[in-house]
């Protein structure tokens, strides 16, 4: 493999707790990073095996997150009503928390000179994101260099649309079975990226899938096995 393709959400950031305690106020007691960090990969798991249709993916992915971080069933809804403004409004307002050893992760992938992109959902504010948290950038910068940034708001194509994929492939100049891809969701990430010719790696650090149809690691660093 030569080139190395990952997601933002779920690989490199996930919600802040401060932000879901804000919101929750009342709701919830003390909480953790560890907890959110958590809580955001079993919200991803349950809607992975959910795997429905249409408008619900939010309201899954929140209600088991909550479920997660401690909220009796008798208070999810209220909760979920709480969130869903949050989920809304601008990613650069929630998703600010960097999971630990992502960065490092990356690095060790550039240092084996391998060609390296993001590929992300996201409303536009991808780069500024990754900027801000000092994570990569396009060429030279305080976060590890990669040569494409590809942002689903910015391009109007979406994952799990396999052709958002195009657009990163042409600027890592490789053939997508000479690249890996880097997702935390089965439903959005893995098989996008194997409908895309690519070699898919599920990020799963809590180890919640059983699919055996795909390949997991629970650090960003451990993709130098594969490659």
């Amino acid at each position: 493999m030569q080139g190395v393709l990952l997601d933002v959400g779920g690989v490199f950031l996930v919600p802040t707790r401060e932000r879901i305690v804000e919101a929750l106020a009342e709701l919830t007691g003390a909480l953790s990073h560890a907890a959110c960090d958590r809580a955001h990969f079993e919200g991803i798991h349950a809607l992975d095996v959910a795997d429905v249709p249409g408008d619900g993916d939010r309201h899954i992915y929140l209600g088991a997150y909550l479920s997660s971080i401690g909220i009796p069933e008798d208070l999810l809804e209220p909760a979920i009503d709480r969130l869903i403004p949050l989920w809304s409004g601008s990613s650069l307002d929630l998703w600010q928390r960097v999971l630990d050893g992502s960065i490092a992760g990356l690095r060790a992938l550039h240092d084996a000179e391998i060609r390296l992109g993001v590929v992300s959902n996201s409303d536009g504010h991808v780069e500024e994101e990754l900027l801000r948290s000092q994570i990569c950038q396009v060429g030279p910068g305080q976060g590890v260099p990669v040569q494409t940034i590809i942002d689903s708001g910015v391009v109007g194509v979406s994952k799990p649309d396999p052709t958002i994929f195009h657009f990163a492939l042409t600027s890592l100049d490789l053939h997508p079975s000479d690249v890996i891809y880097v997702g935390d969701s089965v439903k959005y990430d893995i098989r996008s990226a194997r409908a895309a010719g690519m070699t898919p790696l599920h990020f799963d650090p809590f180890d919640l899938c059983a699919d055996t149809d795909h390949l997991h690691i629970d650090q960003v660093g451990d993709v130098l096995h594969f490659v």
